[in-house]
């Protein structure tokens, strides 16, 4: 894997659905005056910027290119970047968002000028990253086709529920009955991809051995992580996921109590909300934990993100161990 700092030329990326804005960083100039290039996210929109590069006289083998994840729209430009030998980094959103001047222009091009800018900064904390996993691709499609059909399927239930004429009750009962055969198809689907990964498989089953922990939260945190490689510590995962609290602190004027950020992923955090409400429900030390802090004061929405931290935790733990998870209170005396 090559360190970016030996790296000569850094190109930053804006990328969105239908187009990719590519900026080149030159040492002593302003960001906002960076080249700028704007291509079709396609093939063909790659090798435009490969052919630009190379009228700077750039070799691709000698630059990296920073881009925002930003998921699918992303994918095709990694795994070209990939198969082509050119080096690579996936930024977090918010990690380039935070590190932006307040104020500045928020355009497509000086997105991909900032990233530039950015990527050079960091060069000596970034590394390489490499596309996602074809597993990983897959159950991230799957578990976003069971999204959609679980929220057409909700938006009826909760229609039904106002419908008084028989042939539109009927109609509707109809389109239900057909959005959970869905659902139970996706899962199975689901089921089988996990099945065919033996890495996934095994991360899959020592999750689900946790008590609060089923299926979505399962899967969902083997996408997020990209099957425990793109985080080292339960801490780092759920300062990602926004559960960890953030303190706010400047002299002596500014001291305030820890709250978590409301701009995290608030996917992630409404699964996890799910899985710690089983929890306390099914595991008696988590019910007796949430039971004594509500009893000294605490607020629910506290405790519960305190019980959310607490499966993460549990969830790096059995996979490090590679063990399933073992409730030692069901054995003392």
């Amino acid at each position: 894997m090559k360190d970016l700092s030996t790296l000569q030329h850094f190109v930053g990326c804006d990328v969105s659905k239908d187009t990719l804005d590519f900026a080149i960083y030159e040492r002593g100039k302003d960001y906002r005056m960076f080249d700028h290039i704007s291509v079709a996210n396609t093939t063909e929109g790659f090798q435009a910027m490969r052919k630009w590069l190379r009228s700077f006289k750039i070799n691709v083998k000698d630059a990296v290119i920073a881009m925002e994840h930003t998921g699918s729209y992303s994918n095709a430009l990694a795994e070209w970047c990939f198969k082509k030998g050119i080096t690579f980094v996936l930024l977090h959103p918010l990690d380039v968002k935070n590190a932006g001047a307040r104020g500045r222009n928020k355009t497509d091009k000086t997105d991909a000028q900032f990233i530039a800018d950015y990527a050079y900064t960091m060069r000596e904390k970034l590394t390489p990253s490499l596309p996602e996993p074809q597993s990983i691709k897959k159950l991230r499609q799957l578990r976003n086709e069971r999204q959609l059909a679980v929220r057409a399927r909700t938006a009826y239930m909760n229609q039904l529920k106002t419908v008084t004429d028989k042939s539109t009750l009927h109609r509707m009962e109809k389109v239900t009955a057909t959005f959970n055969a869905q659902i139970k198809a996706i899962e199975a689907s689901i089921r089988t991809a996990v099945e065919a990964d033996s890495r996934i498989k095994n991360t899959y089953d020592l999750l689900v051995s946790i008590p609060g922990i089923g299926m979505l939260n399962a899967l969902t945190t083997i996408i997020a992580t990209g099957n425990f490689t793109r985080f080292q510590t339960a801490r780092q995962y759920a300062k990602f996921c926004c559960v960890s609290p953030l303190s706010r602190q400047s002299g002596t004027s500014v001291r305030s109590g820890d709250h978590v950020s409301h701009a995290g992923h608030n996917e992630i955090k409404s699964i996890l909300t799910e899985g710690a409400r089983s929890a306390i429900h099914h595991d008696a030390n988590l019910k007796s934990y949430y039971e004594r802090k509500r009893a000294q004061g605490k607020t629910h929405g506290c405790v519960m993100n305190a019980v959310k931290f607490k499966l993460i935790c549990r969830m790096f733990a059995v996979v490090q161990r590679q063990t399933p998870y073992v409730n030692v209170e069901r054995y003392r005396g």
